[in-house]
């Protein structure tokens, strides 16, 4: 069994949560064409929460090293790398007790699928997204519309170029999705020591400055990672010399699925993310009634409306938070 298996009040809170997904995507689908987006990504979350995988999804420019730093993860040369961008859809690394070394097309042309027992463990898989920034939108699309699917977000940036324009956006898009973040800032064997710290400092500071962003920041070479064989035991093991600076990055996501089991990250994260979209369409809505003013019985008559459907999701999204704080209690 390949995915995190739910049962007894567990499996239940986890209904009720599916459940107001659509709910949510229902009242999102009386809003016109330009909610579209959003009810497909409730509905799609919807869908992998009855799957029940924990995704560690990790995003980046172009050539920033992403499939160089998941192989690194896993201690093992998986997937494809290049000089070329050659993640032209969605890798999806999936937990087994046995490696497959050929993917399969979960969704033609979209998804691809391969099986690893280094992800760290049933249930938790590690997606590799086409580049952020890339010349092709196709690329583009696929990374943007997997980004909120994710339970836990890697950002990827180039230790010689980061934090471009993209992949600032793609963190703002993060955090207003209310996702965990993680950066690590990858290729530092091509700088030197002085030029590393100038880079993290840069870094933390413009995530402070203009995200208001307070994430875990690691630098890290997984090219060089690669070459250390005493690692190859995959995401929680950590060898001895460690020339890619990767133990870090291996004990941070080690005592992240240690203190809160994936199961209990994966429904959390996605009622922070029902909540981030709430909040969104109140605000969005909130502010057109705000510019009716012609006529004053109808702008009143919005807002009650609007207040009352807030009102039922808020209840509904606290009521399924309290459940499953009591479920996890018991």
């Amino acid at each position: 069994m390949t995915s995190i298996v739910l049962e007894g009040p567990i499996a239940d809170a986890r209904e009720q949560e599916v459940r107001l997904l659509h709910e949510v995507a229902d009242i999102l689908g009386q809003m016109g064409a330009d909610s579209a987006a959003d009810r497909k990504r409730l509905q799609q979350n919807a869908a992998d929460l009855q799957e029940m995988f924990f995704l560690v999804v990790v995003v980046g420019e172009f050539n920033a090293g992403k499939s160089t730093f998941v192989n690194a993860l896993l201690g093992d040369d998986l997937l494809p790398v290049g000089i070329t961008p050659t993640t032209d859809a969605i890798e999806l690394v999936r937990w087994s007790s046995k490696r497959r070394g050929d993917a399969v097309w979960r969704e033609q042309g979209v998804v691809r699928e391969w099986l690893h027992p280094n992800t760290g463990g049933p249930g938790v898989v590690i997606v590799d997204t086409p580049g952020t920034g890339s010349v092709f939108r196709k690329h583009e699309q696929i990374a943007k519309g997997f980004l909120s699917r994710s339970d836990l977000v890697i950002f990827l940036l180039s230790a010689k170029r980061a934090l471009a324009e993209t992949e600032r956006l793609y963190l703002e898009l993060a955090k207003d999705y209310g996702k965990k973040i993680v950066v690590v800032i990858n290729q530092s064997d091509l700088l030197q020591r002085q030029e590393q710290k100038e880079v993290l400092a840069f870094v933390r500071q413009q995530l402070h400055e203009l995200l208001d962003l307070r994430p875990e920041i690691f630098m890290v070479s997984a090219k060089l990672a690669l070459t250390d064989k005493a690692t190859a035991g995959g995401l929680f093991k950590t060898g001895g010399s460690d020339p890619g600076g990767m133990n870090a990055v291996r004990e941070y996501l080690h005592n992240i699925f240690a203190r809160v089991p994936p199961a209990k990250q994966k429904l959390y994260a996605q009622l922070d993310f029902v909540d981030s979209v709430t909040r969104k369409y109140t605000a969005d809505l909130d502010k057109q009634i705000g510019l009716i003013t012609s006529d004053t019985a109808l702008a009143e008559d919005l807002r009650s409306e609007l207040e009352k459907q807030a009102d039922s999701l808020n209840d509904s999204l606290a009521s399924a938070k309290r459940e499953l704080d009591r479920v996890f209690v018991e």
